[in-house]
């Protein structure tokens, strides 16, 4: 059975290997096209989560009075235009223009102009007749006699005082008096008008009384006016308009209360005239008074239509998940409208055209981050298993978004009080921050959360507020996380991201509230709306921590590495390190000092002090497998390596990299520890066995090639494997100098330093000659503090001859029980042997082993 599963074991190793290097692969053969291909699964995957893949559910075929089986919610964000209150608003917009009428100021003084022409044409007419009749033709007597004359009265010639003037002349005359005044004359009047021969005083009088009728605004009937509100006058004079507003409608007269005015007038101030005359001066002023003001239709239906074209549509906003009809009820008109508008559109609507075009403006974001922060960002991973991980979270968090968005907007009809904005906040995108802080750093998760906050804000279809609350989530998460070697330090992480939720809504509330619509939000309920918004604020951040402990096993399974598991790894009974310190005590000696030493020059120059600690414990394990072979785990003992070839030796020597490989595979290290296993060497040479080579090698068969005495690689990849192979060195040269002085330390850590810097073997890190200057530095320090000098403790005095009972000091010895008989000591027959053991066995001194004989075999 037991070797059964070690089989099991080896098998699952192997498996685990190969996963893990075709995810290598994949990830460094074509390391642009990968990722972008990464970005675009991504992309799609979350276009899928908004693409709304059933825009007319619940909706199609339903027609007025249907009863909605379901509550019918906005499929979308869409708006509507509200007929009734558009025709109300246009027509209060028509209402509200005033009517216009047109003053002609000039109409008055054109009927005066009238009234002086027809009364100077028809006096100049009587005068030209008068001085025909007293001028007669030659010849004819009495000619031109203006004496009495005594006529018919049936005859038709005029009898006056006057020329006789022939009746068809002057009734042609009279007829072109009518109409030059614009007026028609009976008999009364013209005879009134001619018995005082058409005097220019009648003419003054007449003028009078149009003129004063005429200096208001005088309408054809005040009908015509609005009942209530002003006018707009359109001032007339010649070519030129101006127009003003009359508010004030009192002193605008109707025509027959203007010709009332100058009857009155007349009566006033003409009652000497002659009652006859004064008849005909009122009818005629009152027949040619007109009305100056008169409303134009056509004008003011144009300023009305204008207006009410002027009226935007007024629409309702419907956001996504809104309620538009109740489950159970009627559809109305207007109900059957909005889901009409919600669906315009929705039979040319693909899903599928619209995830290519979501999947192609995210992919696009995904990439130029990604792109960005590969070339600037210098703390950002790059290693495509790290990116992999950072897409399956940002993924999680996006399905969480939409979920929970959903989840809100199912249950805010059966809970309406809870905003349905609300359940936004409760989305854990802290959780995904923490993670990658946690696999990876500080700066990593700074762009992964912005990226994240983006698209949570936009699975939530929130606004700006929203994807910087989640921003200032994720940052105060990831700050709050600290060094994080311990899991409750995850949890705290949620509480100080819970605390920043709460004052990140509150500002945002604020915000929202005192600004435009300050006094739609005071006037609702932001009370209870805004204890919503920091309940769940607060519980969002700390379902953000413990979402985070659940799901930092689940990467550590799968092979990432975390300060807490880093921590577990460094506990001195890992079964690796307690099989290392049984079989190969010299190497577990040796490992523990390049941990010392490692851990101390990494933080020194800001790499991760731990995870060099860890990966300097197991870097050697391969050892085990075969102690003996390494100077460091030989006492006493004939070295192998001398009944070996130089080729096979190294052989040996450089094997123990794949073994330890292996071993840390079937022992569920992670591959950060094991990727440091066999950088820890490189590819540098084993000097002394290709020196050995060289001396014994044969001129016939060939030079000796180096690459056969090389460790197979790869170079250290990051700082800490840089490190931790200085250390490496720098304890193995150290360790067997005689004098462990400054200056000697310090020569050899130089020329460790220096010699593994000429084999290029720190050209793949990114470790600097300034880092380098300060590892340097601290590897002599901690050195020093290993190899401090020690005061020779002095010979104790010779003890003066004892007093009284006992034996002399220096003849006291030590000697072991003989209940525990050491191993080989039963006589025949299996009973103890009772022979004590000889004394040299029981010595205790404190000489220094002598090194073994050979060479030092690690190199």
């Amino acid at each position: 059975m037991a070797d059964k599963g070690g089989v099991t074991a080896r098998l699952r190793a192997r498996r685990s290997e190969e996963l893990q290097g075709r995810i290598d692969r994949v990830g460094s053969r074509r390391p642009t096209v990968n990722r972008l291909l990464l970005g675009l699964v991504l992309g799609a995957l979350l276009g899928a989560m908004m693409v709304d893949w059933t825009p007319r559910a619940g909706t199609a075929g339903l027609d007025e009075g249907d009863i909605a089986p379901t509550d019918i919610r906005a499929h979308r964000a869409f708006e509507v235009e509200d007929l009734k209150l558009t025709l109300e608003r246009r027509k209060a917009a028509r209402d509200a223009v005033s009517p216009v009428f047109e003053h002609d100021v000039l109409l008055g003084a054109d009927v005066q102009r009238r009234i002086d022409r027809a009364f100077v044409e028809i006096r100049t007419f009587l005068e030209e007749q008068a001085a025909a009749a007293r001028e007669p033709e030659e010849g004819e007597e009495g000619a031109g006699d203006t004496g009495d004359v005594a006529a018919d009265p049936d005859d038709d010639e005029v009898v006056a005082d006057g020329p006789v003037i022939d009746p068809a002349v002057m009734m042609r005359r009279l007829d072109e008096f009518e109409s030059t005044l614009g007026l028609e004359l009976d008999d009364t009047d013209g005879a009134n008008l001619r018995s005082v021969g058409f005097s220019d005083a009648v003419q003054r009088d007449i003028k009078e009384l149009v003129r004063v009728a005429m200096s208001g605004l005088v309408v054809f009937d005040t009908d015509d006016l609005p009942r209530t509100g002003g006018i707009v006058i359109s001032r007339l004079e010649g070519s030129s308009r101006t127009e003003y507003s009359l508010e004030d409608l009192t002193d605008v007269l109707d025509l027959a209360t203007a010709r009332d005015e100058i009857s009155r007038t007349a009566a006033e101030d003409f009652g000497d005239r002659p009652p006859h005359v004064l008849t005909t001066v009122i009818r005629f002023a009152r027949e040619l008074t007109q009305p100056n003001l008169r409303f134009n239709a056509s004008t003011t239906e144009v300023e009305r239509d204008l207006a009410s074209a002027a009226v935007q549509p007024v629409t309702t906003h419907y956001k996504r998940g809104q309620v538009i009809h109740r489950a159970g009820e009627p559809i109305t008109p207007g109900a059957l409208r909005v889901i009409e508008a919600m669906n315009e559109g929705a039979s040319s609507y693909h899903p599928l055209v619209h995830l290519l075009a979501i999947t192609l403006l995210l992919t696009i974001l995904l990439s130029s981050v990604e792109r960005f922060a590969l070339r600037y960002v210098d703390a950002f991973s790059r290693r495509f298993t790290d990116l992999l991980a950072m897409a399956v979270l940002l993924l999680l968090i996006g399905a969480m978004s939409a979920l929970l968005h959903g989840l809100g907007t199912a249950l805010h009809s059966a809970v309406p009080r809870i905003p349905i904005d609300a359940y936004g906040l409760f989305v854990p995108v802290a959780a995904g921050a923490i993670m990658v802080r946690t696999l990876m750093n500080a700066v990593t998760a700074t762009v992964w959360s912005i990226v994240a906050s983006v698209v949570a804000a936009a699975m939530c279809h929130g606004d700006l507020y929203l994807g910087l609350y989640f921003l200032v989530s994720s940052l105060a998460a990831a700050g709050g996380l600290g060094v994080a070697q311990e899991r409750y330090r995850l949890i705290r992480a949620g509480a100080v991201a819970g605390l920043t939720n709460v004052l990140a809504v509150v500002a945002i509330d604020l915000n929202t509230g005192l600004g435009l619509q300050g006094a739609a939000w005071i006037a609702g309920n932001w009370v209870t709306d805004g204890l919503f918004h920091i309940l769940f604020a607060l519980a969002g951040g700390l379902f953000a921590g413990v979402l985070a402990v659940g799901l930092v096993p689940v990467f550590e399974a799968l092979g990432f590495l975390t300060q807490s598991k880093l921590l577990e790894l460094s506990n001195l009974n890992h079964p690796l390190l307690r099989e290392m310190i049984v079989k190969a005590p010299g190497t577990y000696h040796h490992s523990m000092m390049v941990g010392s030493l490692a851990e101390a020059a990494a933080k020194a120059v800001g790499a991760d002090g731990l995870l060099v600690r860890v990966g300097a414990y197991f870097h050697d394990i391969g050892k085990t497998l075969k102690p003996h072979y390494f100077i460091e785990n030989q006492r006493d003992m004939d070295n192998p390596h001398d009944r070996l070839a130089a080729s096979m030796s190294a052989l040996v020597i450089t094997n123990h990299v794949k073994e330890g490989i292996e071993l840390g595979r079937r022992h569920g290290l992670p591959e950060p520890i094991i990727a440091m296993i066999p950088q820890h060497h490189g590819t540098s040479l084993v000097q002394f066995f290709y020196n050995k080579a060289l001396q014994t090698a044969d001129p016939e068969k060939g030079e000796v090639d180096d690459k056969d005495y090389r460790y197979p690689g790869p170079k250290p990849q990051t700082k800490e494997a840089a490190i931790m192979m200085l250390a490496d060195g720098v304890e193995a040269a150290t360790r067997s100098l005689k004098s462990h002085t400054a200056g000697t330390i310090s020569a050899r850590v130089q020329a460790m330093v220096n010699r593994v810097v000429a084999d290029s073997q720190l050209d793949e890190c990114p470790l600097t000659l300034s880092d380098l200057r300060v590892v340097s530095e601290t590897f002599v320090s901690v050195l020093l503090g290993i190899h401090h000098h020690r005061i020779e403790y002095p010979k104790p005095p010779t003890a003066p001859p004892a007093r009284g009972r006992g034996v002399p000091a220096k003849s006291i010895t030590l000697e072991l029980p003989d209940l525990t008989p050491p191993p080989g000591s039963l006589g025949p027959g299996g009973s103890p042997d009772k022979t004590p053991p000889p004394p040299e066995q029981l010595a205790i001194t404190d000489e220094e082993h002598a090194p073994a004989k050979g060479p030092p075999a690690d190199g």
